[in-house]
C-alpha cells in the first residue's frame, strides 16, 4: 500500500484557508485505499475540522511553544524530534502544506534527508519578508529537489523566484476547494436602502488591510453616501478593528458574525471589498464571484487573475488609502452596473477555477506515488 504523509506547518490559527486543500485532499485519498498520515501542530481546542481528517487518517500533533523552556528547547534543535515522525511514518511522498512560501524549509530539507520525495503548497507571498542569503540559498536548493512546487497563484510563483533569485523547474498552479456551491445564484439585493459591502476575511490588518478601508471610509465623502461595509471574520485584532472605528466615528461600518454559510453573505450584499496587503488567491473572492457579486480588490498575488479592472470588478493599483479610494470611487460611479458586471464576474472566475480543485489535486498527486 502506498502511503502518503501531509505535513501543515500553519501556525498562527487553529485553522485557515490554507488548510482546507490538505485536508480535504487527504480524506479523499485515505477513501480511495491510501494510507495517510497527517502530522500538524495542536491546538486547544482542537478545530472541529480535523474530526473528518482523524476519522480517516492517522494524525499526530506536534505541541511546542507551551511554556519558554519548550519554546528555547525546540528553537535550538529546529524541531528534530519532529522531524522523526517521517522515519516512523516513511511515506512514499509528502506533502509539505506552507502558510506562506519559505516556512517548509527545514522539513523540505528533513525529507530529502532521508531520500523522502515531496512536493510544497505555498498558499501566501509576501513583498515584506525575504529570508536572509543563507537561508535562501538553502529555499532554492530545497524547491529545486521538490518532485513538484505548488503555488495558489501565478504572481506568488513569481515573486517566489524573484525572492529566491532562483527558478523553480517543477512549479505548478493548484487551485484551493471554495465554500459555496459551484452553480451557486444568489439572489439580488434591492439597493433602493443603499449600498452594502462584505469585507471577508481574517480580522487581521497586517494582511488583510482593514485599516487601509477604515481611512477611505473615514473621509465626508464616504460618510455622506448610502453605501455601509460589514466586517465578516475573526481574528486577534476584532477588538482593536472595533476600537478604531468608534475612534475615527465611522458609523457606516459593522461587524458581521462569522458564518459558514458564504452563500447567505452575498443574498444581502452587493460586492466584495478585500483591501488587502499579501494574499496568495483568497478564496473569498473565488466565492464572490461564483455567487455573481463584484470585487473590489487590490493589485497583490493572484487577485488579478480573475478580477478585469472596469471589466467584472475594481483593481486598486497598490494597498493604500489613495488607491482604494479611487478604485472605490470607481466602482461607486459605476454602481448601477454592478449586477451586469456580476454576471461577467460569474463567467470568468468558471474559466479559471475547476468545480472540483480536490479531485485535480489528487490526480495530480496520484502520478508521483
Amino acid at each position: 500500500m502506498k502511503k502518503i504523509a501531509f505535513i501543515s506547518l500553519n501556525a498562527t490559527t487553529s485553522w485557515g484557508g490554507s488548510e482546507e486543500l490538505w485536508a480535504q485532499t487527504a480524506t479523499r485519498m485515505a477513501c480511495s485505499g491510501y494510507k495517510v498520515s497527517v502530522s500538524v501542530k495542536g491546538w486547544n481546542p482542537k478545530p472541529k475540522q480535523m474530526q473528518a481528517v482523524e476519522a480517516d487518517c492517522s494524525v499526530t500533533y506536534r505541541w511546542y511553544d507551551q511554556t519558554l523552556f519548550q519554546k528555547v528547547a525546540f528553537m535550538a534543535h529546529r524541531g528534530q524530534g519532529f522531524y522523526r515522525w517521517l522515519d516512523r511514518v516513511r511515506p512514499t511522498l509528502a506533502v509539505i502544506n506552507q502558510s506562506s512560501n519559505n516556512d517548509g524549509l527545514f522539513w523540505m530539507e528533513a525529507c530529502w534527508q532521508r531520500s523522502i520525495p515531496y512536493v510544497t503548497i505555498s498558499h501566501v507571498a509576501s513583498e515584506n519578508y525575504w529570508y536572509p542569503d543563507e537561508l535562501n540559498a538553502r529555499l532554492a536548493h530545497a524547491y529545486r529537489r521538490a518532485k513538484k512546487c505548488y503555488f495558489v497563484s501565478q504572481k506568488n510563483l513569481e515573486l517566489t523566484v524573484k525572492q529566491i533569485a532562483a527558478e523553480i523547474p517543477h512549479a505548478q498552479i493548484v487551485r484551493n476547494p471554495f465554500n459555496v456551491s459551484y452553480n451557486a445564484v444568489s439572489t439580488w439585493k434591492q439597493t433602493d436602502e443603499g449600498f452594502k459591502l462584505a469585507c471577508v476575511g481574517r480580522l487581521n490588518p497586517v494582511s488583510k488591510g482593514q485599516d487601509i478601508l477604515f481611512e477611505v471610509l473615514r473621509s465626508d465623502k464616504w460618510r455622506n453616501r448610502p453605501i455601509t461595509v460589514t466586517l465578516f471574520g475573526e481574528g486577534g485584532h476584532a477588538e482593536t478593528l472595533k476600537r478604531l472605528r468608534d475612534l475615527w466615528g465611522i458609523q457606516n461600518v459593522e461587524f458581521g458574525q462569522f458564518t459558514p454559510d458564504v452563500e447567505s453573505i452575498w443574498s444581502t450584499h452587493h460586492a466584495l471589498i478585500l483591501p488587502s496587503r499579501y494574499e496568495g488567491l483568497p478564496l473569498v473572492v473565488v466565492e464572490a464571484m461564483l455567487c455573481g457579486r463584484i470585487c473590489i480588490v487590490t493589485d497583490v498575488a493572484g487577485n488579478t487573475e480573475l478580477v478585469d479592472d472596469n471589466v467584472n470588478g475594481f483593481v486598486a493599483k497598490a494597498p493604500t488609502p489613495e488607491f482604494v479610494d479611487e478604485a472605490l470611487e470607481r466602482a461607486w460611479q459605476q454602481r448601477d452596473s454592478w449586477y451586469e458586471m456580476g454576471k461577467a464576474a460569474a463567467c470568468k472566475v468558471r474559466e479559471v477555477i475547476p468545480p472540483d480543485p480536490i479531485a485535480v489535486f489528487t490526480q495530480d498527486l496520484e502520478t508521483l506515488l
